[in-house]
């Protein structure tokens, strides 16, 4: 799956045509367009993040996305990735990795794209889908407080209850 094939199936193609021959001119806007369009879309499993633009350098590696959250929601975050990754192919050749991704000219793509230049965005259901994957991983062995995480506490170290000062006890109950 490619970032042509999703912003086809949502309908943003014209949308992120529109905000690259705005912003560049001629070849450099066709070129653009066809570097941004081949861009992999990889399915996250991530539920402290929406979506994630990644690259290696000069070259996009690749967007993650969130697909668990609402529809509307997904189209933000897409067109927002699809921003980080205009501005990175859009830079001068000699710029070799993305740095400041949501700084000045990212601003300007996520603008043309339509969608409010945020770093964070909000989902009910990518929430939901975290509260559900979170396990009791420690207990306080003096007040007795509970934690609780999606990864279990590493079994190598010792953890103080910051309230208390109890040893915290990581629990058997989370799985290796």
């Amino acid at each position: 799956m490619t970032v042509k094939q999703i912003a086809d199936e949502l309908c943003l193609w014209q949308q992120i045509e529109k905000a690259v021959n705005t912003i560049l001119t001629g070849e450099s806007a066709s070129v653009l367009l066809e570097k941004t369009g081949q861009i992999p879309i990889q399915k996250s499993s991530a539920t402290r993040r929406l979506g994630a633009y990644v690259s290696m350098g000069e070259k996009p590696v690749c967007i993650r996305l969130q697909f668990a959250q609402e529809p509307d929601n997904l189209k933000q975050t897409f067109l927002h990735e699809v921003a980080h990754a205009c501005d990175h192919l859009s830079r001068k050749k000699g710029y070799q990795s993305y740095q400041r991704a949501h700084g000045s000219s990212w601003k300007i793509w996520a603008k043309e794209l339509g969608i409010s230049p945020q770093c964070r965005g909000e989902s009910p259901a990518v929430r939901q889908l975290h509260q559900k994957r979170l396990k009791l991983v420690a207990v306080c062995q003096k007040c007795g407080a509970e934690f609780h995480r999606v990864r279990r506490l590493n079994r190598n170290r010792s953890y103080t209850h910051n309230r208390c000062g109890g040893k915290i006890q990581p629990t058997n109950l989370h799985k290796t």
